[in-house]
């Protein structure tokens, strides 16, 4: 399977939420820079990432790979332990790398 460009899951993520360019930049990474990215002629910057990810409610690690964070697999398998008793650390660190993600901890 053929990995999707960065860009285009920007744009698709953007479109799904109903953001423009304009909506969607931040301090740093201007609409036009979004644009660029999008349209597949600029490479984001990791800084750029960390920027776009929260308002997309996605991790950095999907829009860098189009796959889910590995981090984040672990940390749902724990916090929701299926079935299985876990320590109050592991869920305090589970509840806090989601916490980090934007994702609310149950």
């Amino acid at each position: 399977m053929v990995a999707t460009p960065v860009g285009e899951r920007i744009r698709t993520r953007r479109l799904e939420l109903g953001l423009s360019q304009r909506e969607l930049s931040a301090p740093g990474v201007s609409y036009a820079y979004i644009s660029r990215i999008e349209a597949g002629f600029r490479r984001p910057s990791v800084k750029a990432l960390r920027k776009l990810a929260p308002k997309l409610g996605v991790s950095v690690h999907w829009l860098e790979t189009g796959r889910e964070d590995p981090a984040e697999q672990l940390a749902r398998m724990v916090r929701d332990g299926h079935g299985q008793p876990i320590s109050d650390a592991a869920l305090s660190l589970a509840n806090e790398i989601l916490a980090a993600d934007g994702s609310a901890p149950r």
